[in-house]
């Protein structure tokens, strides 16, 4: 059985987009944390700054190869990074 033959057996893309759709929703919890709390201590801007330029590289990635889940996810996950960097920011300047 070839590579191909296994991830279509499996139902490799629906995994992927599954686990993309994941990546998304991983990090709203924490959002809307500190949305409803306005409390950002404890909180790394550099960890998310790090995950926003690799989202971005990724997606740029999807982009360039055509592949859709990773450009759609990354790009909505890197949304989210920088929604929360900003949030972050404003309420610890603001």
């Amino acid at each position: 059985m070839t590579r191909e033959q296994f991830a279509t057996k499996i139902y490799w893309p629906q995994i992927v987009w599954l686990a993309g759709i994941i990546n998304v929703i991983a990090m709203l919890p924490q959002l809307w944390q500190i949305i409803s709390t306005h409390k950002t201590e404890g909180l790394s801007l550099g960890m998310f700054w790090i995950y926003f330029l690799i989202q971005i590289a990724l997606s740029l990635q999807g982009y360039f190869r055509r592949d859709k889940m990773l450009m759609w996810c990354m790009g909505f996950s890197a949304f989210v990074s920088v929604t929360i960097i900003t949030t972050v920011l404003y309420y610890r300047h603001f």
